[in-house]
């Protein structure tokens, strides 16, 4: 059996002009859209139980979310909307981009709920999503972060530990506004147990009755009006509709 690593060709791997070039597509997308850039990152738990009514109704969601920002004129230009779902694995649905006409959104439900990956491989896109704008030298706003599940994950405890660490450092040195969004009671109790933050801004919610289209109805709204400030600027979001706070 021949050595497969010995039949690689030099112009398999990238050289110094492929790197270049994806620079200059970087910096073309830049130049013909300057607009300062609010991205945000939609983490959808696509685990076995999800499946049926809730994974049709977060599809039809996230669907809303892309229309209503194409129908804004200001914010197709300025928002970046990705979606990162997670079963087993972690599966980058869309990456980050200004928001065009798409196909229909088809997330499938099916597999475990190994929410770590898909916290990691998401902060690794916002990061790397970031350094982009800064070589392109175009301004953003504080990326905001989307967590929905619905149930107890079921990564290993240390795994969860440094995926949640990450969060709690990257939100306390202000790179980041997270919203964890369970689809039900137990699922905000499981996120309030391994996604531990008190000085978050946001703590855990709960979605009323499989209400995405509600959630995703504010959070155009909410990305709306941050896109219409300036980096930086203190922004006031419309009240929640979509959940129900006990007191």
């Amino acid at each position: 059996m021949s050595d497969v690593t010995e039949e690689r060709f030099p112009e398999d791997a990238p050289d110094e002009e492929d790197l270049l070039f994806e620079d200059e597509l970087g910096d073309l997308e830049f130049a013909d859209n300057p607009e300062p850039r609010c991205p945000v990152l939609i983490i959808a738990d696509c685990s076995g139980s999800m499946g049926g009514r809730p994974i049709d109704a977060m599809n039809r969601g996230v669907d809303d979310l892309y229309q209503a920002v194409i129908d804004d004129e200001i914010a197709r230009n300025r928002v970046e909307v990705a979606l990162l779902s997670f079963s087993t694995e972690a599966r980058v649905e869309r990456d980050f981009s200004t928001v065009s006409e798409r196909g229909k959104t088809n997330m499938r439900a099916g597999g475990a709920t190994n929410m770590h990956l898909a916290i990691q491989q998401g902060c690794d896109l916002l990061e790397d999503r970031e350094e982009q704008y800064r070589r392109g030298g175009v301004p953003y706003f504080r990326p905001i972060m989307v967590l929905f599940s619905d149930g107890l994950p079921t990564s290993a405890r240390d795994e969860m530990e440094r995926a949640n660490q990450r969060l709690v450092d990257m939100e306390s040195g202000s790179q980041l506004t997270i919203f964890k969004v369970g689809v039900n009671a137990e699922a905000v109790q499981a996120m309030l147990r391994v996604l531990p933050n008190p000085n978050s801004r946001f703590q855990p919610q709960q979605l009323d009755s499989l209400r995405f289209s509600d959630f995703f109805v504010w959070l155009s709204r909410s990305v709306s009006a941050i896109s219409r400030s300036t980096p930086g600027e203190a922004v006031n979001l419309p009240p929640t509709d979509w959940t129900t706070i006990n007191v």
